[in-house]
């Protein structure tokens, strides 16, 4: 009996001191650096996810385990990153975890293993900022007779960020995985979509009534930026064994996790260029996965700059869906999600019904923000010099379905922490002639910190105005109305808050209140102008 405690006791000696040994080894620093992969994985009924990955100078891609999601704040693919950390084998139930793609040498080792960073530092990326425009000035303001309120017209201050590009160059590639004797890989099935299907759905040329990716990116961007068969490719699908090891790293179609779907590109390129295709012709590549373990909608790089490629996948059930090509190619072109509040109190990522970065799959143009934000549009701007306390502004707004010119941004400069407020009016034409009536014929109204084109920033919206209706921003006291609203633009007016009203903003038509009421119209004010009138009456003597 005591010999055998002994024994195990002996053996939990060695276990604690092998699993000390695993930790030691495990939690050891390395530094690694180089290209972020910063990538927006989009799955249906789900919330979206951000994966991290960093590239080697050999072509490894490794994956990077975030201590919490605030180290992927302000990330972009393409940036240069060092990280702080240690190697560790990826659990088996985090699949689809996102890499960091590495400048510095890693070990061979190391390529099939997640890196826990510690700490990420991130330099090298300085962006151009937005170009403001500006011509002529504000209409001086004239009191109104009756009890209108007096209106100022809106400044012809114009806002344009730098376009983000006018070629969205992408070879799209099919993929099947397949073995020796043609018959699918185990936990795949062969794509049901032809590769002449594909380019149906993504070339306007050849679906001229129809919508497809091309014809987005040309009608809502006024023809700026183009995606056509002169700059674009839909290659044949690609056959690809069901396993192997591409840039050292081994991946198979029996699972789909980051070196998986990362691996597959790598043997299609490999493939395509075997066959003579110039891959480096196209910026973009968007890879369409077979039927597989990835149950994702899509996945995309978040930016890219000139010198680093552009990678989005799309899901088997979406080969030919324009919208959510267009939606990954978007987070290409630095765009983050286009969400809005929900009525439970919580923030979902994709409910901005409105843009191409809200939720798959009706067709419809970016929302305003992310319009401007491409360097598509020209918003007017306000802010706290040209909308002063107790102004209302009149203006009308261009549907940006129809003008490269049309919208606005409020910057309420006078409101610490409030993001700017963007108005945009939709129509049933251009690119959003698909687009339903929950879109057209409504002002959206929506807020981003979006500083210029490259900056991926969430946008939220906040309502949809039809005429006569209005919106109130409470932290910057601003009201939105609708006056009227017609087949191509909407008349609108934007009231700052002064406060109370009083009898001399009564007397002057002035809307210190935002009610949209002016003078004796105006409870209020009726009641401060009896109140004056008394009291400067004559008093009769008898």
């Amino acid at each position: 009996m005591a010999r055998c405690t002994a024994v195990l006791l002996l053996a939990a000696i060695l276990a604690q001191t092998a699993a000390g040994r695993v930790l030691q080894q495990a939690s050891s620093t390395s530094t690694i650096s180089g290209r972020a992969i910063v990538i927006a994985k989009d799955v249906k009924g789900q919330a979206p996810q951000r994966l991290l990955g960093v590239q080697t100078p050999d072509g490894r891609r490794i994956q990077v385990q975030l201590a919490n999601a605030a180290q992927a704040a302000g990330l972009h693919s393409g940036m240069h990153l060092e990280l702080t950390g240690h190697f560790s084998q990826p659990p088996q139930q985090q699949q689809q975890q996102g890499g960091v793609s590495a400048m510095a040498a890693v070990p061979a080792a190391a390529s099939s293993r997640t890196f826990a960073a510690a700490s990420i530092r991130a330099f090298g990326a300085k962006f151009a900022a937005p170009k403001v425009t500006v011509a002529g000035g504000a209409a001086p303001a004239g009191v109104v007779s009756g009890a209108a309120v007096t209106t100022t017209k809106a400044a012809t201050v114009l806002s344009t960020n730098q376009l983000v590009t006018s070629d969205v160059s992408t070879i799209f590639i099919p993929i099947a995985g397949v073995n020796t004797d043609g018959t699918a890989c185990t936990n795949t099935a062969l794509p049901s979509t032809t590769a002449a299907q594909v380019r149906k759905a993504v070339f306007q040329e050849l679906n001229p009534g129809g919508v497809t990716v091309g014809s987005t990116y040309n009608k809502c961007s006024y023809g700026k930026t183009k995606l056509t068969q002169a700059n674009s490719l839909v290659a044949d699908t690609v056959q690809l064994p069901c396993n192997g090891t591409t840039n050292g790293v081994a991946w198979s179609f029996e699972t789909c996790n980051f070196n998986d779907f990362n691996g597959w590109s790598d043997a299609a390129d490999e493939a395509l260029r075997a066959q003579g295709v110039n891959l480096d012709a196209y910026k973009y590549k968007v890879y369409l996965l077979p039927p597989s373990a990835c149950a994702f909608v899509g996945l995309g790089y978040v930016g890219c700059d000139g010198s680093y490629e552009c990678r989005a996948w799309i899901g088997a059930d979406f080969w030919t869906t324009p919208q959510a090509i267009a939606h990954e190619l978007g987070h290409n072109l630095f765009l983050a999600h286009a969400g809005a509040p929900t009525s439970t109190g919580t923030f979902d990522d994709y409910a901005d019904l409105s843009g191409v970065m809200g939720y798959c799959c009706s067709d419809r143009c970016p929302n305003t923000p992310h319009a401007w934000q491409l360097g598509w549009i020209s918003v007017q701007q306000l802010d706290g010099t040209s909308l002063k306390p107790g102004q209302t502004v009149q203006t009308i707004l261009t549907s940006n379905s129809a003008s490269p010119r049309s919208g606005m941004r409020i910057v309420p400069s006078w409101a610490a922490g409030v993001d700017p407020i963007f108005l945009g009016y939709r129509t049933k034409v251009g690119g959003d002639a698909s687009a339903g009536p929950n879109i057209v014929g409504k002002l959206h109204i929506n807020s981003a910190a979006i500083t210029n084109t490259f900056d991926p920033q969430i946008t939220t919206w906040s309502a949809a105005l039809a005429a006569n209706q209005a919106w109130t921003h409470p932290t910057a006291g601003l009201v939105v109305r609708v006056k009227a609203a017609f087949p191509g633009s909407a008349t609108v007016t934007i009231c700052r808050k002064a406060g109370a009203e009083t009898l001399a903003s009564c007397r002057a038509g002035t809307d210190n209140d935002c009610n949209g009421l002016a003078g004796s119209a105006d409870p209020v004010c009726a009641r401060l102008l009896r109140r004056a009138a008394a009291t400067a009456a004559p008093v009769r003597r008898t």
